[in-house]
Formats: C-alpha cells, structure tokens, sequence
C-alpha cells in the first residue's frame, strides 16, 4: 500500500502543471527606448528641482498668506504630476505625458491674471513654466528620431486642443490616446517590457521616485500647516508632531532605498524555509505511512484477539445454557407427575367421592322412610 501511494503522489506532482517554473529574460527596450526614457527621467529630477525652487522663492518674498500656500501647493501637485508621468513603463508615453504637463502649465500661467496665479511674484512662475516647456522641446527633439519628433509634436498639439483643463498642474495617461494615434498614421508600436535588469532598474526607479515624493509631500503639507497655524497656540504641539511623522517617514525612505537588499534576503529565507518545509513534508509523509502499516497491524490482531474472546464467550454461553436447561429437566418433570396425579384424582376421585356419598344419603333417606311406615 505503501509503494502504490507514494508513485500516486510522484506521478500527481509529475502531471501537476502548478510546479512548473519558469524564468523569462524578456525583450530587452531598444536603445533608442533607453535613451527616451532615461532622458524623460532625468528632465523629470530636474523639473521637480526648478518648480520646487521657483516656488520656494515665491513663498520667501511673498507676505501674503494665501500666495505663499498656493505656492506650495503649486510645487506639490507638479511635482507628483511630473512623477506619475515620467515613471509609466512605455517610454514614448511617459515622454509625452511630460511634455504634455509642461505645456498646459506654460499655457495656463501665461492665460491667467496675476490676481489668480501668486500675485506680484506670478513672473517667476511663468517664466519656470516657459523655461521647462522649451527644455522638454528641445529633449524630445534629441531623444526621438527625424521621424518621430514631429509625429509626437503634433500628438502633443492634438491632445491639448482637444482636452483642455482649467488649472496647470495636472497629467493624464495618455497610453491609449498615443497607440490608437500611431495606427491612424500608419505605425505599429512594437512595445518590450525589457530585461529582468531593465525591469528590476524601472522597480527601483519607480520605489524611489515615489518615496521622495511621498517624504516631500508631507514636508511641504507640514509647510502648509505651518502657515495656518503660525498665530495659533498650538503651534509648537503640532510642529512636534509632524517633525516627528517626518522623521518616521524619513526612516521609510531609509528602508525603501535598501529595498532590493531586503528583497534578495528575503528571497534566500524562503528558499531555506521552502527546502525545509519540503523535507518536512517528505519525513512526514514517510512517517504517517509506516504509522499508517504499524495501526493497520494492531488493528488486525485488536481484530483477531476481539474475534477469539467473542468466540469463547459464545462456547460458554452455550455451556452454561445446556446445562441450566438439563438442570431444570427434573424439576420440570416432578411438577408435570404432580400436576397430572392431582388431575386424575380430581377427575376419578371427586365423581367417585360424590356418588359414594350420594349414595349414603339415598340409603339414610330409605331407611328414615322406613322407620317412619
């Protein structure tokens, strides 16, 4: 039973397709593809770096409260615009959706009174916005190719007419948009995932990029907070406070930057927690078989001792009936001859005794008459 089972379990897992494992390397991105995306990330850091200090520099000259948060929060949301746009995983559309975010906030900064924007210091923010539209420009001229420069040009120009937005700081995903505007000009986006290299470089750009971002934005929310709270008296309790969440997200940050050392721990001590478990299971199988053998082999001779005692106890019963019956023979049979002498007394001697003594009336009668004559 044994040997069957366990070539059951061996051909079970031999046809379990589940087991099979795989490693693809994936298509590596053209160099062509790298360039376009390590340059889109590249003006991405340095975008992020002049928002932030064309903001910064608002919020220093400025007195006015509601100027120096709007600041802020412009610096905040283009930042993280810039993030989601420069990280997607097709490069061309990452390129495009930046260059996009770059163009609707020149177009906007120059189309909005000053009274809207940040007031006298309004001139540094466009003159940021119009500095970063021209950089992009001339990035993607360097990154594409003779033929896809004006082809992405003109995407860019399409798409802002026909989604125009009301503020400057936002980003769409513009993946759809750009794959269905090369097939109506006659081009197959061929697109690769890249190399497990490729793939692991993206990951960590991606971990890394969003932590910053995730350590800024609480920064400059504590900013924020700071500015409406400078005349409250409890100031000094919540500043406390959030240099204390910034610390704890700091500590965040230190952790995702060694993420991949963490990951390759923890991939080492799942393979040595895996191996063990499988050991494991393959003793414990071993063991519950020959259990299995060893109670299989009590239960036979439980089986066999129970048959034998029920067996002698049977003989015994049928002892002990035999002879109680032969016992009560006699006892049963005196009583039957007493019964059936006392019947035939009964059934001889009563009619008898009552003739007999009928007749001595009839005589006693006779001789009364008798005497009487």
């Amino acid at each position: 039973m044994k040997v069957f089972a366990t070539l059951g379990v061996v051909l079970l897992l031999a046809g379990c397709s589940l087991l099979k494992v795989s490693v693809s390397t994936g298509d590596p991105l053209s160099k062509e593809q790298m360039n376009v995306r390590t340059l889109t990330r590249a003006f991405y850091y340095d975008f992020s770096g002049e928002v932030t200090r064309a903001a910064d520099s608002i919020v220093a000259s400025s007195p006015d409260f509601g100027v120096r948060v709007s600041a802020v929060r412009w610096k905040l949301r283009a930042t993280q615009a810039g993030l989601t746009a420069a990280m997607q995983g097709i490069p061309d559309v990452a390129l495009a959706d930046l260059w996009i975010l770059c163009r609707r906030m020149d177009r906007y900064f120059a189309s909005t009174p000053d009274s809207l924007l940040f007031g006298a210091q309004s001139p540094i923010a466009r003159a940021t916005a119009a500095r970063l539209d021209r950089r992009i420009g001339q990035l993607a001229r360097q990154a594409l190719s003779g033929e896809r420069y004006p082809l992405m040009e003109r995407f860019v120009a399409s798409y802002l007419s026909e989604n125009p937005v009301s503020e400057g700081a936002e980003s769409d995903n513009t993946t759809l948009a750009w794959l269905e505007y090369l097939q109506a000009n006659g081009i197959e986006h061929a697109y690769a995932t890249g190399s497990i290299a490729e793939v692991l470089a993206d990951v960590n750009d991606r971990v890394s990029g969003q932590t910053q971002q995730l350590s800024n934005s609480v920064s400059w929310s504590k900013d924020i907070f700071e500015m409406r709270l400078a005349q409250d008296s409890l100031h000094l309790q919540i500043g406390m406070q959030l240099d204390s969440l910034e610390r704890n997200f700091t500590r965040m940050v230190v952790v995702a930057e060694h993420l991949p050392e963490i990951s390759d721990r923890m991939l080492m001590e799942l393979n040595a927690r895996a191996t063990q478990l499988i050991s494991t299971m393959d003793a414990s199988v071993d063991h519950a078989f020959s259990d299995l053998d060893r109670q299989r082999t009590e239960l036979q001779y439980y089986v066999s001792r129970e048959r034998e005692a029920l067996v002698e106890q049977l003989r015994a019963a049928g002892d002990d009936l035999v002879r109680t019956t032969l016992d009560a023979v006699p006892g049963v049979i005196g009583q039957l001859l007493f019964y059936f002498v006392l019947a035939v007394a009964v059934l001889v001697g009563g009619p008898f005794a009552l003739g007999f003594w009928l007749g001595g009336v009839r005589a006693r009668a006779r001789m009364k008459k008798r005497a009487g004559e």
